[in-house]
């Protein structure tokens, strides 16, 4: 392994350089935290961080007494080489939310304009958990992806669907630490009247509140590193 990477660092390229060499192929349960430890030459802790990295990121996923297997990969690990940089280095949070903020901006207005009634659904359904677990930061982080991912398959464009994918999933391992400093009020006010704008049609507004939101956050985190 390369010395110069920190140890977390090394696993996580050594678990994606398996799943890439399809090794570890989807659903097949991947080397114990004690087994890749002793073949690395390395601490439990390490490896035990750069799993839990990769299941924020939904490359792997955990079954409580069974261990961690691989999950149907999306596209982020395939089109994004710079994901172990990104995740590594907390001050890119911002360029990663202010290209959000360029996409789903549009992504919004598309939305708001060709979704279905399936797209709502799953936008309610998704907000509604937010809201079930605002005080559960695990679960309400994966809610606010759902609810995004949601707007996305709302544009029917396939593209749009992919880049969100990418730019939400780079953000999934960040959430928690937001949602600790910034807590979820402000996300669940803005995320409702992003909802309301899209079942109304109102692309001006959908538009709107989404670039709101998006600049809130960025503002917010802006303020917490200072």
């Amino acid at each position: 392994m390369d010395e110069k990477l920190h140890t977390s660092d090394q696993v996580y390229v050594y678990i994606k350089e398996k799943i890439h060499s399809q090794e570890w192929e989807v659903g097949m349960k991947i080397d114990s935290e004690n087994k890749m430890a002793t073949d690395l030459g390395i601490s439990r802790v390490s490896v035990r961080e750069a799993i839990e990295k990769l299941v924020a990121l939904n490359v792997l996923r955990k079954k409580q007494g069974e261990g961690t297997f691989v999950n149907e990969l999306s596209p982020s690990l395939y089109l994004n080489g710079l994901i172990p940089m990104i995740l590594m280095d907390k001050d890119n949070l911002i360029d990663v939310l202010e290209f959000r903020k360029m996409v789903e901006v549009d992504s919004a207005r598309l939305c708001a304009e060709r979704c279905d009634d399936d797209d709502i659904k799953l936008m309610e359904e998704s907000y509604g958990n937010m809201v079930k677990y605002q005080n559960d930061s695990e679960n309400f982080y994966k809610a606010d992806y759902n609810f995004h991912m949601a707007i996305a398959k709302g544009t029917k464009n396939s593209l749009i669907i992919k880049v969100n994918s990418i730019m939400t999933d780079l953000l999934m391992y960040h959430q928690k630490e937001i949602y600790q400093h910034l807590g979820p009020r402000g996300g669940l006010n803005e995320h409702a009247v992003i909802l309301n704008a899209i079942k109304d049609r109102d692309v001006e507004l959908a538009v709107l509140y989404m670039r709101r939101h998006i600049e809130r956050t960025i503002k917010d985190i802006q303020n917490m590193k200072k």
